[in-house]
């Protein structure tokens, strides 16, 4: 029981006395690094700030509402959420249906959004077999490209054809189509598999639509300088060796903010980020990378070049008198350098260095190469 589970653990979080909830809030801005965040929340017009040293982003993902097979315009079509709503409130016209029809991959794996949104498939059997048990007359229809019922969902897929639930495949270049007869609707697919031109007439039209990222992700992404992925969800350092971490350092990503996942995808990353929080936390000193940049301040002039060109923010311009004169320099947040050089390459004055990566040094390294 999800709502049971839920309720248990939202008690849970608003019960433990080392943990502030901030509703309604707004993240107004975000300074520092790892180990030293300064993040401050605005509410009611009211900004507070919040040291911490780690942050961990899970913003969730929203329902895509489509614009296409008569949604918002018809009464008996909706979205799968809202049919997974009516099943869990009971509600009794479903017992009156004579014939369910489900379509797949709305709004997903195509040009736009060309992700799978990975819980549909599954999503819709789910519902599909709980309908079953309240209304056993009635004909459903799963209208689907590929079923991705991986793992163990199989078996409801499995259960699903034991309960004579029909499922239709149809192509990409041939989707169903959609209109208004009379007082219902009149859906036409093509049968791949039977290669039959089908025709429904559903009393109501289930639309399991694309998991789209949260409409916050992007401005959360330039306060945290946090990458996204070309579809809009925060992209991880590494698929494999750093799945939820970020390219910034101590900030961490889990959830749907990641991408689509299943609620246990979701529990176990979720864990996974809480724990490498905690490995940060629990330390008490932390250790610069050693390839960082370092300031030769007798070239720097101050032009800030480097500054633009640094993706980590690293770097900022300051002020010092020096003898009779105020003099212009950078200087470097040693946490937030990961060496990338960008800012050496863009310097004309050669007057900011990768450490132990000085031209000379990598001078020397071609001409030993070619050398050789």
């Amino acid at each position: 029981d999800i709502q049971a589970f839920l309720k248990e653990l939202t008690e849970s979080v608003s019960n433990q006395k080392n943990i502030t909830v901030h509703l309604n809030s707004r993240i107004h801005s975000v300074n520092g690094s790892i180990g030293n965040f300064l993040t401050e929340v605005k509410k009611n017009g009211h900004i507070e700030k919040i040291s911490h040293g780690v942050t961990i982003l899970s913003t969730g993902a929203e329902e895509l509402l489509p614009n296409e097979y008569l949604y918002g315009k018809n009464k008996n079509v909706t979205t799968l959420l809202g049919f997974e709503e009516s099943l869990a409130k009971g509600d009794k016209r479903l017992k009156e249906i004579e014939e369910l029809v489900m379509i797949q991959c709305v709004g997903s794996r195509n040009p736009e959004r060309p992700y799978c949104s990975r819980i549909c498939c599954t999503g819709a059997i789910k519902c599909a077999l709980k309908f079953r048990k309240i209304n056993k007359k009635a004909r459903v229809y799963i209208l689907y490209r590929d079923m991705m019922t991986y793992g163990l969902n199989e078996m409801y897929y499995l259960r699903a054809r034991e309960e004579n639930i029909q499922f239709i495949r149809y192509k990409k270049e041939s989707p169903p189509t959609v209109k208004e007869k009379g007082n219902g609707l009149e859906i036409n697919v093509l049968d791949t598999l039977l290669g039959w031109q089908v025709t429904l007439n559903p009393d109501l039209l289930i639309l399991s639509t694309a998991l789209i990222p949260s409409k916050e992700n992007e401005e959360i992404s330039k306060l945290y300088k946090v990458p996204l992925t070309p579809e809009g969800f925060f992209l991880e350092a590494h698929m494999k060796l750093r799945p939820v971490d970020s390219p910034t350092d101590g900030i961490f990503i889990c959830g749907l903010a990641h991408g689509p996942k299943d609620i246990d995808e979701v529990i176990i990353q979720a864990k996974a980020a809480a724990a490498k929080a905690s490995s940060i936390l629990t330390k008490k000193e932390l250790f610069s990378e050693p390839l960082i940049v370092t300031v030769k301040d007798e070239f720097c002039d101050g032009c800030a070049y480097c500054i633009d060109v640094c993706p980590f923010s690293t770097l900022k311009l300051i002020e010092y008198q020096w003898k009779d004169t105020v003099k212009k320099t950078v200087e470097v947040n040693e946490t937030l350098c990961k060496g990338c050089g960008s800012c050496q390459a863009t310097c004309p004055k050669n007057g900011i260095i990768v450490k132990n990566f000085s031209l000379e040094h990598i001078s020397a390294m071609i001409d030993a190469a070619i050398g050789a």
